[in-house]
């Protein structure tokens, strides 16, 4: 199980590296470093997949069918990113430098938190209810070669539930046990948090540099403090920022701990540099938290809107609110289509 482990952590991590390469030169986003080209590519893979498998699961369309489209796109990115060779080759040379300039006590406080933090995720599972939903869909996807035809608890043919239907996070899964050749189970509780947590951690490392981009000590004590507030801040397992801790493998969760700390960042990105390819990506996150919860396709809105209006104001700027509109426009069209299905 480690070689999976690993090989599924390389296979991600250096996919979205490269995907974040080849969408950053698009965006024109110059010199960022590997860690916000990864974040990059990790929303541009959650925005594809929502773009691809909801009209496909709407169309009553087979999972290898989506497997295999899917693939062939997100290996287009990756390719693409081969392309950027240059600024990968010069952003590798200058990371030792980097590690010795930016690791600090807290940093390495940070650290030790989070290997603590998956172990404890690793040996001490948690499971409750949701587990007989999402992970049984991701089950029922690979199995049965069918996209959310089958309903997950009984195994019978069903509709589809209007109030997930839009955002099958459990599909991302069981997309990786397809290629993997893990089980859904087991890539959902045992591979997936491997991911999530270290994703989560890279969005808390990027805002901490923006929010203090000349103090090195604060960043690291900002990063310590937000590992810490995931581990013993709430004792509710419904909490949001208790979802990191204990079922980082559901899509409420990841919605939490990841996309909407990535949101913040990027508003924060677009409030102090204005380039049209900040926005581009405010967008492709959008659209990316639309596939994680159907709350989702709520939340983003209300805070990207909210902390846009609150900027435009401050700054009396019409064009920024209406780039801010903009970026929220998928979560819009989805919503309209969400309360069009519960009719």
């Amino acid at each position: 199980m480690r070689l999976e482990i690993l090989l599924t952590m390389l296979f991600f991590f250096a996919g979205t590296g490269l995907s974040g390469y080849a969408l950053c030169r698009v965006l024109r986003l110059k010199k960022e470093g590997i860690l916000f080209r990864i974040l990059c590519g990790i929303l541009l893979w959650w925005a594809l997949m929502e773009l691809i498998l909801v009209p496909m699961t709407m169309r009553f369309q087979s999972f290898h069918r989506f497997t295999a489209v899917y693939s062939a796109v997100i290996a287009l990115c990756c390719l693409a990113g081969v392309f950027c060779w240059r600024e990968i080759l010069e952003d590798v040379r200058e990371l030792p430098q980097k590690l010795r300039e930016h690791l600090t006590f807290g940093h390495l406080a940070a650290l030790a938190l989070i290997a603590y933090q998956l172990s404890f995720i690793h040996h001490h599972m948690y499971l409750e209810w949701d587990d007989a939903y999402y992970v049984n869909l991701a089950n029922a996807a690979v199995y049965s070669d069918r996209i959310y035809w089958v309903y997950p608890e009984t195994g019978a043919f069903a509709d589809f539930d209007k109030r997930y239907v839009l955002s099958l996070w459990p599909v991302f899964y069981a997309w990786l046990s397809r290629l993997t050749g893990v089980l859904p189970t087991i890539m959902a509780h045992t591979i997936l948090p491997l991911i999530v947590v270290p994703s989560a951690y890279l969005v808390y490392v990027l805002t901490g540099r923006e929010l203090f981009r000349d103090d090195r000590g604060l960043q690291g004590m900002f990063l310590a403090l937000a590992v810490l507030m995931h581990l013993f801040m709430s004792g509710e397992h419904t909490a949001g920022i208790t979802f990191l801790s204990i079922t980082p493998w559901v899509g409420k969760g990841v919605l939490a701990a990841v996309l909407l700390p990535a949101l913040f960042l990027l508003i924060l990105r677009t409030a102090g540099r204005e380039q049209a390819g900040n926005w581009i990506l405010l967008g492709i996150a959008c659209l990316g938290g639309c596939l994680l919860s159907s709350m989702g396709i709520l939340l983003t809105p209300v805070l990207v809107g909210a902390a846009v209006l609150t900027v435009a104001v401050y700054k009396r700027s019409v064009c920024y609110l209406c780039r801010g509109a903009a970026a929220c426009i998928p979560c819009v069209v989805l919503g309209i289509y969400y309360i069009y299905l519960t009719r």
